[in-house]
């Protein structure tokens, strides 16, 4: 688990680097949407198979990736818009990846009280999610 969020988190650091203009700055957001929609699909695998795993694993797993997203988030805000539409873009993404960190932490605080309430709601929502951002990467430049 640990080398997923590392793996995450370096492809993110390219994040980090100023945007010189919009086409650099929408391959900069699409690059986040993919290591968000990425933690995503982490997380919607483990609730699909929430039984087989222990529940120390599956909170360690929801607190990494809680982390990797508050980091994938940080590391995008500081890019600078270079445009107005840029602007634009920045708010979509980060709502996404806000709304993506929320819904983990919501697991991991169903998970520390002992169940997720509804496994099967979870997953269709991550699964939703993760096809917004999926779809928000493809959008952008390449």
């Amino acid at each position: 688990m640990r080398r997923v969020v590392l793996v995450l988190l370096l492809v993110v650091a390219g994040c980090a680097s100023p945007a010189w203009d919009d086409a650099d700055y929408g391959r900069k957001a699409g690059a986040t949407a993919e290591a968000a929609a990425s933690s995503v699909a982490l997380v919607r695998l483990a609730v699909e198979n929430e039984a087989k795993l222990t529940r120390p694993y599956l909170q360690t797993l929801l607190t990494e990736t809680v982390t990797a997203l508050d980091s994938v988030d940080s590391q995008f805000g500081a890019v600078q818009p270079p445009s107005r539409q840029a602007v634009e873009v920045r708010a979509e993404i980060t709502e996404l990846t806000s709304e993506a960190a929320e819904q983990v932490q919501v697991l991991l605080n169903e998970v520390r009280l002992r169940e997720i309430r509804d496994p099967e709601k979870a997953v269709a929502d991550l699964a939703e999610l993760g096809d917004r951002l999926r779809a928000f990467a493809e959008e952008q430049p390449s």
